[in-house]
């Protein structure tokens, strides 16, 4: 695992290569952007991918790493197919919360359709906690303890209704071209891997088009959507309408607005 050299702030965890790319992508880019440190932990290598191989799926994790620019990524090697909420599991994931240090933690919602997802979801809701406990996990007292301030959910299959929209208009074109540095996974006319969910020609599409759904919803183009495991605390309302957004009702309120 690389070492980390200054604590992050947003902390990525995904239970395969490119879940994150493709969920959050456009999140990781706007944070990245705001001057934060951001970091991803993959727990699997994809290895049980219809398509590809693991040798291959490592090449296009990296071109996706570096393209992304994120400041710190490792994979745990987990067994794919068995993310699992156990306590070998826990001790590793904690061990990187501890590493890492972020303020704020994203995983896949815990309820989503793929057990990789959820299980991903529910342990990183268990090893947030256990890594606020002093003595875990072997009792001697001699670990540094870190529990982040927030635990977010992305979403991957199973939709929810989101406690914030991300505003990634602007950084939506960057986020494509990482996601296809994961050509194996998706269509390509040239390649004559096993056809799945992802390789279908469509599945762009319907990324993008969830992405403007949650976009219109929030007054913006394009969005990603994270539900809170419990309601962060925020120094007043206002904060929480930035960027595009606040200057948009302004101005409606300015022009009178559309009637």
């Amino acid at each position: 695992m690389c070492s980390v050299e200054q604590k992050l702030d947003l902390l990525v965890i995904a239970a395969h290569p490119d879940d994150a790319e493709i969920a959050m992508g456009g999140t990781i880019l706007a944070t990245i952007a705001s001057g934060a440190r951001v970091g991803i932990v993959d727990l699997t290598r994809g290895e049980l991918s219809s398509r590809g191989t693991p040798e291959l799926r490592a090449e296009e994790t990296a071109r996706a790493t570096e393209m992304l620019g994120v400041h710190w990524r490792s994979c745990l090697g987990f067994a794919d197919g068995s993310v699992r909420d156990d306590d070998p599991s826990r001790e590793a994931l904690v061990e990187v919360m501890r590493q890492t240090r972020p303020r704020v933690v994203l995983a896949p919602w815990k309820d989503d359709l793929h057990p990789d997802h959820a299980g991903a979801g529910l342990l990183a809701y268990r090893s947030l906690y256990l890594g606020g406990v002093r003595l875990y996990p072997s009792g001697t007292g001699s670990h540094l303890q870190h529990r982040a301030s927030a635990l977010g959910y992305y979403m991957c299959h199973t939709p929810f209704e989101p406690g914030v929209i991300v505003d990634v208009s602007e950084y939506w074109n960057r986020k494509m071209e990482v996601v296809n540095c994961y050509r194996s996974q998706f269509h390509d006319p040239s390649h004559q891997g096993v056809p799945t969910k992802i390789s279908q020609p469509g599945f762009m599409a319907a990324v993008e088009g969830r992405a403007r759904d949650f976009g219109t919803r929030a007054g913006v183009e394009l969005g990603e959507a994270i539900v809170w495991q419990d309601p962060p605390a925020v120094a007043n309302p206002v904060d929480l309408v930035i960027g595009k957004g606040l200057s948009s009702n302004r101005e409606e309120d300015t022009m009178g607005g559309d009637r």
